[in-house]
């Protein structure tokens, strides 16, 4: 698709800008299945303190736009449809997110042509603090556009369209804020090209389970249950597919066999660093797990000796877990020496 690509950081701080500005007019998110449109839409709605109406079209018949009609003394009339936003059911300002868009039939598409426009649909108004944002999946998603093609008159009314796209820094950041396993982080820091198998689109026939960040979310549920490794694999292999669940399990094993980090953290200025990359990913998500206010200096200089990169992984976890590690001296003297790295 010839647009802009941002992230879903990105997305969210431009529309948020958009809706502080007083704009009304929709913005539309495109991208991959599994990418976070939909969360970082009802996200937005937490941040701003705005009510969230979520509407799939794909489960949408065209009289459940409009309304069906009434005869009353020979006058016609609509009856409106009570999910539409109203300022006494749903509140006074609002986002009301049109998902799957393009997976809506054409003759439901067609139903928000005076929405889009007009802000209004028969005899039912948009109340006038509320905005339209919406979403779907690209063409070469194959997630299926209804009627096979885009209705460009359609399209134009949206004031700006951008293809969102996977980023590994994004998606940490969020994760770890959101309680998803540090493991699966450190695990995607390691391999960041398995965030989204298929940001490109071309899904294989026949592929049912692949790596996507929502996919990814699932697999960390997975590995809080603790279940035997050969249990686990499988669930992940429904998750994710074989191949990433695979590395997964690799990964999952190192973490499982590390040795006691005790004399780590007794002599983090002279402990034997490893050589292997993925044994340091591990290494850092273990560390950051296990920091407490005591420990937390030791996990930070024993990881710089081997790279920034390791000891950002470590305290990101860290803090995550535990905010008050944020008022710790360590803390404070690494965000001095990391001017330029947000944590």
């Amino acid at each position: 698709m010839d647009l802009p690509k941002v992230n879903l950081v990105q997305a969210a701080e431009f529309l948020n800008a958009w809706i502080s500005g007083g704009n009304k007019k929709p913005v539309f998110l495109w991208g991959p299945p599994g990418v976070g449109k939909s969360s970082t839409f009802h996200a937005l709605a937490d941040s701003i303190e705005y009510a969230f109406l979520d509407t799939r079209l794909s489960q949408l018949d065209p009289v459940d736009v409009r309304g069906v009609p009434s005869v009353i003394k020979g006058v016609t009339t609509w009856n409106v449809p009570s999910w539409l936003p109203r300022v006494e059911t749903h509140g006074e300002r609002g986002i009301w997110v049109l998902d799957e868009f393009f997976l809506g039939s054409p003759a439901v598409r067609n139903g928000f042509y005076q929405v889009l426009q007009d802000r209004a649909a028969g005899d039912w108004k948009l109340p006038p603090n509320w905005i339209i944002l919406a979403a779907s999946n690209r063409p070469e998603d194959k997630a299926g556009i209804a009627g096979g093609q885009f209705d460009s008159a359609l399209t134009n009314r949206f004031a700006a369209h951008f293809e969102i796209v996977p980023d590994v820094d994004a998606w940490a950041e969020w994760a770890l804020g959101s309680d998803v396993s540090p493991e699966l982080v450190a695990f995607i820091r390691f391999r960041p090209e398995l965030l989204h198998e298929f940001p490109d689109g071309g899904i294989p026939k026949g592929r049912i389970a692949y790596s996507t960040p929502r996919s990814l979310v699932s697999a960390g549920d997975i590995i809080k249950l603790g279940c035997a490794p050969r249990l686990e694999q499988a669930a992940l292999e429904g998750c994710i597919g074989a191949g990433v669940a695979a590395e997964l399990a690799g990964f999952l094993q190192i973490i499982r066999t590390l040795p006691d980090v005790g004399s780590i953290l007794r002599h983090p200025d002279t402990a034997d660093i490893p050589t292997e990359t993925s044994t340091l990913y591990a290494l850092a998500s273990l560390l950051g797990k296990r920091a407490d206010a005591a420990t937390f200096a030791a996990v930070i200089r024993y990881l710089e000796r081997a790279s920034e990169e390791f000891a950002i992984l470590a305290v990101s976890i860290a803090t995550s877990r535990d905010e008050s590690l944020k008022f710790t001296e360590a803390y404070i003297q690494f965000k001095i020496n990391h001017k330029d790295i947000n944590i």
